[in-house]
């Protein structure tokens, strides 16, 4: 299952890049966050929508980028790309990605306690691995090179995510307003717009 699981999660970090907005880099954020806030409100709630839409678009965009090899093999290329440039500006961005993906493997183990996790995503070289990659995403995200093939991956991926779900647009207009509803310390819902 590893080798299968490598160029996916690159082809999936890829794909985030290419969407370039915060709706895929949520879905992880949102299901951690999901156990403490999901069960406050009662009736709607923005926070289980908010995963059901996330998980849609996940599923959908994991669907396009199986139908369609060519988008597998692009999204390939922007990230050989983006490590080799995050390599020019000086950052070890392959090293810092085989931490991640030796952490996300423990955490993979079905026998972890839940302070054991902790222990495992509070590592400091887990913590020193995610801000070398942030810092050297924030490198690299100016670069016409970057910038261009992120473009094409996004419109080949949303085209792609079309034909797999001609809702898509709609479903992603919509987790938009739900996170800048959230963002702004507001609850959707909770006061009937003027």
């Amino acid at each position: 299952m590893t080798n299968r699981s490598r160029p996916l999660a690159g082809l999936i970090a890829a794909a985030a890049l290419a969407l370039a907005s915060p709706l895929v880099m949520a879905q992880g954020m949102g299901q951690e966050g999901m156990g403490q806030q999901g069960q406050q409100e009662g009736g709607a709630n923005p926070q289980m929508e908010m995963q059901q839409l996330q998980q849609t678009l996940a599923e959908t965009q994991q669907q396009a980028i199986e139908n369609n090899p060519d988008l597998e093999r692009k999204g390939e290329e922007l990230e050989n790309l983006v490590l080799d440039k995050m390599e020019e500006a000086g950052y070890q961005p392959r090293q810092d990605l085989e931490t991640l993906e030796g952490a996300e493997e423990r955490l993979r183990d079905p026998d972890l306690s839940a302070e054991e996790r902790q222990q495992v995503i509070q590592s400091e070289d887990v913590q020193q691995a995610q801000m070398n990659l942030q810092e050297a995403q924030q490198a690299v995200a100016q670069d016409e090179e970057v910038i261009s093939a992120q473009e094409s991956l996004r419109e080949d991926l949303m085209a792609a995510m079309r034909e797999e779900n001609p809702d898509i647009d709609d479903i992603i207009a919509r987790l938009e307003t739900l996170q800048q509803e959230m963002q702004q310390g507001g609850s959707p819902g909770m006061a009937p717009p003027q």
